[in-house]
């Protein structure tokens, strides 16, 4: 029999403080004098963590040692909009974002002191035009999610169109260095847990690149883009990228998007949907989905050599609103993996707001997989106590075809409540107990004090 492991029971506190507008409005004494508005915002929040873990389970589910953690976590964001320039006027927006985490307690999992910038940019607007300079995102078509230090480049065209270009270096995440990472490879770099001994990347290999042309209408909007990322100096991924949107009607939508692997030729993600509503009270939406997940790896990870099974899939959902305190949603979606195995699954919900207070949801899953499948059942309670005090309970139950581990089923059950003495501070205490093939116990505690103050205004220069 397996013993049992205990992962994570404990207590966080959280401390949120959020939105301080710097900059007050200054009065104005004669009605000739031009105002000068601009928006200057900032936020900071606090997260203080408490909690013991056991990070690896031991041979046939055995108890590890485990370890007290205490990270202390820091956000800050700046931002500023519509600043003057010597040339324009409300051309240039400002906008930076950070984290620090520190570690107090001996921690051999992680770095006793670690952060990271988040975003820091400028963005300059003249017209029709936008420049963006400083680290940044692109996000959507080709690019997926695309984080760089570099120069983004936009312009409305007219007549409904508009590019955008974007080329810097990629941002790398720090955690691929920190200790306890293992590589994947040989004996020798699974045993290797110092990430020092290996060689620091140099940024100048990893660098992106790409661009999206648009049009949009009322109507019908589309764009096709490119993207292209090196590591190592090497290619990671060249991807060409279009989207689709076509409003027939209020009732009628119709959708698609499309990702090409240009390197291999072959798609790597492809969705095509429609969504109806033939009146208020139902809601439909047909879909059918494409999809390679190796051709999303970089082609310099040791992982993209092996094959991981492409599947498309095709189905709907369907939701009713018109029986009173009761709603109905319902799924269905039939999967065919490689070589033509068959898979699928259905979902079924009940919703029912019993009072303004009250609110329970029963939810039935079937999940056929060519390997295994199981029956699920979820439900939760949701309640407003009294006053500013609410609670809400969950229990989620798996029963799998065939015997994980030698475990047949699967269970977790949770519980919150919290309290709201005042619009600004909350308190939320949280549980919950687990059993799966992969910990035998699982038990958890959070306890969160969360302060939240600021207001919102706009600078005056006179």
């Amino acid at each position: 029999m397996r013993a049992a492991r205990l992962s994570g029971g404990a207590a966080a506190l959280t401390f949120l403080s959020v939105s301080i507008t710097a900059a007050q409005p200054l009065p104005v004494k004669a009605p000739s004098v031009q105002q000068d508005r601009f928006d200057l915002s900032a936020r900071s929040e606090t997260y203080v963590a408490l909690f013991r873990r056991a990070l690896q389970p031991g041979p046939a589910g055995s108890l590890v040692d485990t370890s007290t953690a205490l990270p202390l976590s820091q956000y800050v964001f700046l931002g500023a909009k519509d600043l003057d320039t010597a040339w324009r006027k409300n051309s240039v927006d400002l906008e930076l974002a950070a984290w620090a985490r520190v570690w107090p307690i001996s921690n051999v999992a992680e770095q006793p002191l670690d952060g990271d910038v988040q975003t820091a940019f400028v963005n300059y607007r003249h017209d029709s035009m936008l420049a963006r300079f400083g680290r940044q995102q692109f996000v959507g078509g080709a690019a997926r999610f695309a984080r760089f230090d570099g120069v983004l480049l936009g312009a409305e065209l007219g007549a409904g169109f508009s590019a955008q270009a974007y080329a810097g270096l990629t941002v790398l995440p720090r955690w691929n260095a920190r200790p306890g990472y293992h590589h994947l490879g040989s004996d020798a770099d699974s045993l290797l847990r110092d990430a020092q001994a290996f060689q620091q990347p140099q940024r100048g290999g990893y660098w992106l690149g790409g661009g999206r042309l648009s049009y949009s209408s009322h109507a019908f909007s589309a764009s096709g883009s490119f993207h292209e990322q090196r590591e190592h100096g090497d290619l990671a991924h060249r991807n060409l990228g279009l989207d689709g949107r076509a409003n027939v009607s209020s009732a009628l939508l119709f959708s698609g998007s499309a990702v090409l692997d240009a390197d291999s030729g072959r798609l790597a993600d492809s969705r095509l949907w429609a969504d109806v509503t033939p009146f208020e009270a139902l809601g439909l939406s047909l879909e059918y989905v494409h999809t390679h997940p190796a051709l999303w790896l970089s082609r310099q990870s040791v992982l993209s050599v092996f094959s991981t099974d492409r599947f498309d899939e095709l189905g709907g959902t369907a939701s009713v609103r018109a029986l009173g305190p009761v709603s109905l949603e319902g799924a269905s979606f039939l999967t065919l993996y490689d070589d033509n195995r068959p898979g699928g699954r259905v979902e079924g919900t009940v919703r029912l707001r019993a009072d303004a207070r009250t609110l329970l949801r029963l939810t039935y899953v079937r999940l056929l997989a060519p390997s295994n499948g199981y029956h699920s059942l979820r439900s939760s309670l949701s309640r407003a106590l009294f006053g500013r005090t609410s609670a809400s309970l969950e229990a989620y139950a798996y029963l799998y075809d065939h015997a994980v581990l030698g475990y047949a089923t699967s269970s977790v059950y949770s519980g919150t409540l919290s309290y709201a003495p005042t619009a600004a501070l909350s308190v939320l205490w949280g549980a919950s107990l687990s059993r799966s093939p992969y910990a035998a116990l699982d038990a958890q505690t959070l306890l969160r004090v969360a302060y939240e103050f600021g207001y919102s205004n706009r600078g005056v220069f006179r």
